[in-house]
């Protein structure tokens, strides 16, 4: 199991979620606990990459940008965008 944490820019953002959007994204980070290599690469050249995105939402309106950092099985979520 990954630890999940948030970044300072990141934490705001959450904070600034709809109420529409918190069950998808705390869905999502229950995901990224256990299978954070299940979103996509940021670059797709680099497959392999640390920093991934994964998107959440009854429609994908959210998108998460977030880094692996395997050794420690941490995860840290660097961004929050959404569109809804």
């Amino acid at each position: 199991m990954y630890q999940v944490e948030d970044d300072d820019e990141a934490a705001l953002a959450i904070a600034a979620l709809p109420k529409e959007a918190l069950p998808h994204f705390r869905e999502l980070i229950r995901l990224l606990e256990l299978q954070p290599w299940a979103g996509n690469a940021l670059y797709r050249s680099k497959q392999d990459g640390q920093i991934r995105t994964h998107a959440f939402g009854q429609q994908a309106e959210g998108l998460v940008f977030y880094l692996i950092m395997e050794e420690e099985r941490r995860v840290v979520v660097l961004r929050v965008l959404w569109a809804g």
